[in-house]
C-alpha cells in the first residue's frame, strides 16, 4: 500500500511506468523499487522478468537496466543527495526517477496532507528542478 492507501502496484507502479515514453522506462518504472522494497537482488528480479515474459533480454539491455535500477535504489549511498547526483549520471535513471517525482509530489491522492507531507513535496520539486535541468541538457 502507499501513503495514500492504495494498492503500491496498481497505484503507484502502474502510473510511474504508464509515464514512460520507451519500454525501458516503462519497464524501470515497474521495477524501479523491486530490489529496493523486497529481498530480491536487481539479478533476480531480472531473471523474474525473463522467465514472465518467456524470453531473455540481450546482454546490453540487461545491462542498461541493472544500471539504472542499480541507481534507483537508495539504500547503495549514504545520503539522499548522493542518490539523486547518481541518478543524473544515466539518462534512464533520471526520467524513471522524474515520472517517479512526479506522482510523488501530486497531493490530490492524500486526502489529508500534513505539514511533513508539503515539507516533502518541497524536497522533491528542488530534486525534480535539479534532474529535469539534467536531462533537458542531454536531449
Amino acid at each position: 500500500m502507499d501513503k495514500a492507501g492504495m494498492d503500491y502496484f496498481n497505484g503507484h507502479l502502474s502510473i510511474v511506468a504508464a509515464m514512460g515514453r520507451t519500454w525501458q522506462e516503462q519497464v524501470v518504472g515497474y521495477l524501479h523499487d523491486a530490489s529496493e522494497d523486497t529481498p530480491y537482488s536487481i539479478d533476480e528480479v531480472l531473471n523474474l522478468l525473463d522467465t514472465e515474459l518467456g524470453t531473455t533480454l540481450s546482454d546490453a539491455e540487461r545491462e542498461e537496466l541493472t544500471a539504472a535500477l542499480r541507481l534507483l535504489n537508495h539504500h547503495t549511498v549514504p545520503d539522499r543527495e548522493t542518490y539523486i547526483r547518481n541518478i543524473g549520471t544515466n539518462a534512464l535513471a533520471t526520467a524513471v526517477k522524474l515520472h517517479d517525482l512526479t506522482h510523488n509530489m501530486d497531493l490530490s491522492r492524500l486526502s489529508n496532507p500534513t505539514e511533513k507531507d508539503l515539507a516533502r513535496v518541497e524536497r522533491y520539486k528542488k530534486e525534480y528542478n535539479y534532474l529535469n535541468n539534467l536531462y533537458e541538457q542531454n536531449i
